[in-house]
């Protein structure tokens, strides 16, 4: 016996031994399982049922969203659902379809070949709605408060108006356009750009709601030993006849200024003063290398230089009709109307302005206020200036038939 198990042929036996019962019973266990398995299908529940349409047009506002998918093949991989959920879709396809209640076929790709699929339900029901553009300006949602002796100034949102896309069961609940801004802990001025979220009367977010743009760009100052604020380039002097500026892109929008706490608290609502810009020879493309200057009591300005670009282009003139004059400064106990030269009471004036084609094609006369400003005037007749505010005042100006001022008549309101 000793000699049998010391021998190198006896262990070589009894390994080829133990390895054929191991095979027997591996393949006596698998096989006549695989034979029961093949005929039963394999169900998957709550699978995403996914919906093309032409998303521009039409908004989907009652689908189905899940349905029950029933897999069967005689290969056991495919049974026991050992492939990728995320390379096989089930849809159903309405970028044909109008507005409108539609029952349409639920359709799949990406399956093997070898792969029996079943859809449960196979018709489903969707609706399309309409959608329809509305417009709003932007409100800016400060969260949270500012470090302590720390204050916020308002904010100045670019663009200030945005477009709302929704079906048109849902125009009228359109409220507002909010961008958020957290200011928890802030201790200089705050420019983000930040998502839109369209909300309606209760403030609620309104859901599949499409805006353009997505995103402002939000600055809010923020009042501190330093402070961050929009740069103003000066740009003096009238063009030449004929030539109009197109843009102005200068590499810095905004600068940080260092100074003394109130010379830098002055600056919290305003603008910092750049460089100067003579226009009265621009006729035209420049690019410009210049450095920021230092305003008094101001001890540093970051950056120190700035590029700027002005394109310039051939001038053309835009009519204005029917812009309203708007009296500002009035007390509450005086009431006013503006005259024309033969007494009669006007509100309205109408002239040309000059500027680029592309910029006056984009032009509307929301972009224009027309302002009487008759502050600390008692009742009497007077002749007022007028100022004409432009939203883009470096691109547009008014033509030489534009009134320079208005008769404004001031008396006291009756009691």
């Amino acid at each position: 016996m000793d000699k049998w198990l010391n021998s190198h042929w006896f262990a070589r036996a009894v390994a080829l031994l133990l390895a054929v019962m191991m095979w027997m019973v591996v393949n006596l266990e698998t096989e006549p399982t695989s034979s029961i398995d093949g005929n039963q299908p394999v169900f998957i529940d709550g699978v995403n049922l996914h919906v093309k349409y032409d998303t521009d047009q039409f908004q989907v506002v009652k689908q189905q969203r899940t349905v029950q998918v029933a897999l069967q093949s005689n290969n056991p991989f495919y049974r026991h659902n050992f492939f990728p959920s995320d390379s096989w879709e089930v849809y159903v396809d309405a970028t044909g379809l109008g507005k409108g209640t539609h029952k349409v076929p639920v359709q799949y790709k990406g399956f093997p070949d070898e792969v029996k699929v079943g859809i449960i339900p196979n018709m489903v029901e969707i609706t399309l709605e309409e959608k329809k553009t509305v417009e709003r300006e932007v409100n800016v949602e400060m969260l949270g408060q500012v470090a302590p002796g720390y204050s916020a100034g308002e904010p100045i949102v670019k663009p200030f108006r945005a477009l709302v896309r929704v079906p048109e069961s849902q125009v009228d609940t359109v409220a507002a356009v909010k961008a958020s801004v957290d200011l928890e802990g802030a201790t200089s001025p705050i420019k983000t750009t930040v998502p839109l979220k369209v909300v309606d009367k209760s403030g609620n977010v309104i859901q599949g709601a499409d805006v353009v743009p997505l995103t402002v760009e939000v600055n809010i100052p923020v009042t501190s030993p330093f402070v961050k604020v929009p740069l103003k380039i000066n740009l003096t002097n009238e063009m030449p006849n004929g030539y109009s500026l197109a843009s102005v892109d200068s590499s810095v929008d905004e600068v940080t200024v260092y100074g003394p706490k109130e010379v830098v608290d002055a600056l919290k609502s305003s603008t910092y003063t750049g460089p100067s810009i003579d226009l009265s020879n621009l006729t035209s493309d420049r690019v410009l290398e210049l450095k920021l200057p230092l305003m008094e009591n101001i001890v540093k300005v970051e950056p120190e230089y700035l590029k700027v670009s002005l394109k310039v282009v051939p001038s053309t003139t835009k009519r204005l009709e029917k812009i309203p004059i708007r009296i500002s400064g009035l007390s509450e106990s005086m009431q006013a109307k503006v005259l024309s030269t033969d007494g009669e009471e006007i509100s309205t004036v109408d002239f040309d302005i000059i500027g680029a084609a592309e910029v006056l094609d984009q032009f509307r006369q929301e972009d224009l206020q027309i302002v009487a400003d008759v502050s600390n005037m008692p009742a009497g007749v007077y002749e007022v200036a007028l100022n004409y505010i432009f939203n883009q005042s470096d691109y547009i100006k008014q033509a030489s038939n534009a009134p320079k001022q208005v008769t404004v008549e001031i008396t006291n309101k009756q009691r």
